[in-house]
C-alpha cells in the first residue's frame, strides 16, 4: 500500500533535451510539439519552457540513426519545467528517448520555484582590477578578507600543501 501512494505523488521534473541539428529550422517547433505532447498525455502540468535554440555543442555527439552513426557539433536545446505523477516519469523518458530527432536528454527532480538565473553568470566587469575582486569570509571568529583571484604560483602551493597532507 506505501509503495502506491509513493508512486502516485506528484513530483517537478525539469528535461533538458538536445535535438538533431539536421531537423530543418521551420520544422524544430513540431518536433518540440511532438516532445510537449509526451508530457500532455501524460497528464503533466507545465511550470515553465525555453524554446529550442541552435547551439554549438561542447564535443562532438554520435547518434545511431538507422543503420550508419551520425555526428553532431550543433544541436537544438530547450527545456520543459512540469508536475508530474512519479509513477509515470520512466514511461516519458523512454518515449523522450526513442524519439529519433532527440540528441540527449536530462531528467532531474527539481522544485517548483524558479531557479533559472539567466545565460549569463555575473563576472566582474573587464575594467575592474582581478586583484580588487575578493570574498569576506569568518576565520576563527573574525571577517577577513580574502582575494578571489589567486596566482598560479599560489595554487601550486596549496596544491602541493594538500598533497603533502595526504
Amino acid at each position: 500500500m506505501k509503495e502506491n501512494l509513493r508512486e502516485d505523488k506528484l513530483q517537478v521534473y525539469e528535461i533538458g533535451y538536445l535535438l538533431v541539428s539536421s531537423i530543418p529550422e521551420d520544422k524544430v517547433e513540431s518536433e518540440v510539439s511532438k516532445l510537449k505532447e509526451i508530457l500532455s498525455n501524460k497528464k503533466a502540468d507545465f511550470i515553465g519552457e525555453e524554446t529550442a535554440e541552435l547551439r554549438t555543442l561542447a564535443y562532438t555527439m554520435i547518434k545511431k540513426i538507422g543503420q550508419a552513426n551520425h555526428r553532431f557539433d550543433k544541436g537544438y536545446f530547450g527545456w520543459f519545467k512540469f508536475e508530474l505523477a512519479s509513477k509515470e516519469i520512466e514511461s516519458v523518458k523512454k518515449l523522450f528517448e526513442e524519439n529519433q530527432n532527440v540528441l540527449r536528454i536530462l531528467l532531474v527532480n527539481t522544485i517548483r520555484e524558479n531557479t533559472y538565473l539567466g545565460k549569463k553568470s555575473a563576472v566582474p566587469a573587464p575594467e575592474t582590477p582581478l586583484e580588487s575582486v575578493a570574498v569576506e569570509a569568518i576565520v576563527d571568529g573574525a571577517v577577513e578578507v580574502i582575494p578571489a583571484v589567486a596566482s598560479i604560483e599560489e595554487m601550486d602551493k596549496s596544491i602541493e600543501a594538500m598533497v603533502k597532507e595526504v
